[in-house]
């Protein structure tokens, strides 16, 4: 039987960034202040600030035990779905962590979890505070690229 992933088990599409009459969409509720503002200045695309927000989410639901905030809206009522898709969190977030590390593992819940300025990233980071938008940049595409390769399995759950 093959298995087809739920909405929750993958990253979240992609919505487009203009309205219908060209201007900007209100700021994203779900992104810090700083990583909208990152992507507002062009210095982040869409596809970095949605890989940062599934981190953030797989981090909040796999470490810190918090509930999938869009397991209402993808449940298909089985009693183990909330069970899985913890596990699933917790797996995605080994594979990223193993590969990242923990320094930069720091600069992430910084920015996505803590809601720090760049400012402080940069002091905590040991980066110039003048290039800490670039080296979040740096950090959410290679982020980004992980996410795309990453293996079929630790989607499920």
């Amino acid at each position: 039987m093959k298995v087809r992933p739920l909405p929750a088990d993958s990253p979240a599409p992609l919505t487009a960034q203009t309205t219908a009459h060209g201007a900007q969409p209100d700021p994203d509720p779900t992104l810090p202040v700083l990583i909208e503002t990152l992507r507002h200045d062009g210095i982040i695309t869409a596809r970095q600030a949605e890989a940062a927000r599934f981190w953030a989410t797989d981090y909040r639901i796999g470490v810190m035990g918090l509930e999938d905030p869009l397991f209402d809206r993808t449940s298909l009522g089985l009693s183990r779905r909330p069970l899985n898709g913890r596990s699933g969190s917790i797996n995605r977030y080994r594979y990223i962590h193993d590969i990242i590390g923990g320094r930069y593992e720091r600069v992430l819940i910084g920015a996505m979890i803590d809601q720090r300025p760049l400012p402080e990233l940069a002091r905590h980071a040991r980066h110039d505070p003048q290039h800490m938008g670039q080296v979040l940049a740096l950090l959410l595409d290679f982020l980004t690229r992980h996410y795309d390769a990453m293996p079929g399995h630790l989607w499920r759950g």
